[in-house]
Parts: C-alpha cells; structure tokens; sequence
C-alpha cells in the first residue's frame, strides 16, 4: 500500500499551535467553460469559535503553488504557527505545505477546528456557483466528456494505457452485508470506483474520466445496488463518506425528485439509481461519514479505487499483477475481526 510521508495522527505539539486550518479543492465541469479551473475553500481558526473563509479559484497549470501562496498569505508570519488538516487523497498539497513551512496532517480530523467546518462550507460554496451559473445560463444539463480547449486548463498528460475492472463475488452472502463505496479521481483524466464487503466480496472498475468525483462516487453505490441484486441477503448497510453524493441519494429515496445540477451527477444516472433501488429486496440503509474517519469499509474502498486509478496509467502487463496482490491484501485485512482502524502499509 501507500507508504505515509506525512503523518495522520497529530501530536500534542500540533494540537496545541494556535491556528487551525483546513482546505478542500473541486473541478466544476457542469459549468460552461470552467473544466480547466480548479477551485479552493481555505477555512482559517484564530481560536474556539472564531472562524473565516476563503474562497479561490485558479486555471494555472500548476494550482499548487496559487494554494501555497494564498495560504501563506492568510497567515501571514504566522506559518509556524499553524497546523494544516488536508484530506487524505491530497498527499502532493500536504507535500508543498509542509515544505513551506506548515505543521501538516493528512486526514480531516476533528481535533482541527478548522476541518469541523470546512466540509459544510465548501457545500454551500459549490451551491452559490451552481446559482450563479444557472442565472448566467452557464449550467449545463451533462459535463462535457471531451478536453477543454483553454491552453492553460489541466488535460491528461496522454491516454490511459488500460481499464482495469475486477469482480470477485462468492456464492454464499451473510444475511446481513456491510458495504464500503467510494471512487477516486485525478486532474490527468482518470478516475475508479470500488466496493467491498465486510466478507471480501470486491468491486472495481477504473478508466477515463474527466469530470466531478461526487458522479463516480453516486455510481458506486448503483455498482453496490447492483451486486445486492446478485446476492440473498436480508439487509445491508452501505457506507459512502461523499456528501455530494449522499444528498442526492437522500433526496430521490426521500421525494423521488432530482436534485438539478448538483456535482454535474445528471438526471439519467438519478434515473439508473432509483431502478436499482426499487429493485433490491432486501432492506437497504445508506449512511454517510466524514471520510478518513478510521471506518474499515470505507477506508478499504478508498485504497481500493486509489490503486485502481494509479494501474490504468501504466502498462498492463507490469501494473496487473502487482494490483490483483493489493486487492487481496485489502480482503483479507477487511476479513480480520481484530482490525479496528485501517492502516496504509
């Protein structure tokens, strides 16, 4: 598995440095004209209570460094001062902060009272930018799937070189299932899915994908639905840790209604949800947590469609072996009783 360069639990020192802050960045491909630009929150904490945000876009070819500055422009000559809580999947930003000069973390961990807030903020920072496309007539109804045009937006550095997709479903099921979904997505142009079963029933598909990660995060829990139908189970119990994904999961079972625009996740795929839905049998609840929160099923999903991604962009003939190995490891590590918290090796 990945090996760790930062670390993710904080200690006392880190704890104790007086400011907090967060970042969340996402792509807007529902937007006319905006595939290229990748947009920022910055959630700064002076104090127990006391928070700001800052919102930023850039179409910079490298968005890192745009990140960088702003940030230390937030903090001003207080740098060595602050601890930095980053999602996980961000290794590269942890990277260039701590280099700068910043206490860095990988994990939104609550202890860091900035990242209590940053993840309903940046919700209601992608909703004012759908709003303001709509009334600009911006939204599209689908993202576009092709390259942006703009010189200096972010494309894929050449072609996928395969799709990687496994599936390993045993015949006897447990009458209760739990599941873990999530998907991973890179500015390069390829993306994966990935599910995984308490008992090691696997999912995983990878290959090109240029648009918001909340679409193929809402596809995993169809491929979840669609195994369900497979299987004789009695219930289940499918874990995302995807917002956007889970609030238009919440409001077609609650209303049947489509939430437009939201994450570029379009009708039609609402429409293949909610077919599967209605066709499982067995008593289906979905639950949705904050992500790198330790949960087993979630985390295995997460290393699962990671991995994925990363193979599609070498050869085959090097990367399958080596993927196939790692895909095991996760089932048996999600098959040990003892294992609490999930662990990168």
């Amino acid at each position: 598995m990945r090996e760790p360069s930062l670390p993710v639990v904080p200690d006392a020192e880190v704890i104790s440095k007086p400011i907090h802050a967060s970042l969340i960045t996402w792509t807007m491909p529902e937007i006319a004209d905006d595939e290229g630009k990748v947009h920022y929150l910055f959630v700064i904490s002076h104090g127990e209570g006391t928070f700001s945000s800052h919102v930023g876009s850039t179409c910079a070819p490298a968005p890192l460094p745009v990140m960088r500055r702003e940030l230390e422009q937030l903090v001003g000559q207080h740098r060595g001062q602050t601890w930095v809580c980053v999602p996980n999947r961000y290794s590269n930003i942890a990277r260039v902060f701590a280099e700068s000069g910043f206490a860095v973390t990988r994990g939104i961990n609550r202890i860091n009272r900035a990242a209590r807030e940053v993840e309903s903020q940046v919700s209601e920072a992608k909703n004012s930018l759908v709003r303001r496309a709509r009334q600009r007539n911006q939204l599209r109804d689908s993202p576009r799937r092709d390259r942006p045009e703009n010189k200096n937006a972010c494309v894929p550095r050449e072609p996928i070189l395969w799709s990687p997709e496994y599936w390993s479903v045993s015949e006897d099921a447990p009458e209760h299932l739990e599941i873990g979904v999530d998907a991973s997505a890179d500015f390069d142009g390829a993306g994966a899915l990935a599910m995984i079963t308490g008992h090691g029933d696997t999912v995983v598909y990878a290959g090109e994908f240029s648009g918001h990660v909340g679409i193929l995060e809402f596809r995993a829990v169809i491929v979840a639905l669609e195994y369900l139908q497979r299987v004789n189970v009695h219930s289940a119990v499918i874990h995302i840790d995807s917002l956007d994904a889970y609030r238009v999961i919440e409001e077609l079972v609650r209303t049947g209604r489509y939430v437009d625009g939201y994450c570029g996740i379009s009708e039609e795929l609402c429409r293949e949800f909610m077919t599967v839905w209605q066709a499982c049998s067995a008593s289906i609840e979905i639950v949705r947590h904050r992500g790198h929160a330790g949960l087993i099923y979630n985390e295995a999903a997460d290393e699962l469609a990671w991995i994925a991604r990363v193979a599609a962009w070498h050869p085959r003939e090097s990367a399958e072996g080596e993927l196939l190995e790692r895909i095991q490891s996760i089932q048996q590590w999600i098959q040990e009783p003892s294992q609490k918290t999930f662990i990168s090796s």
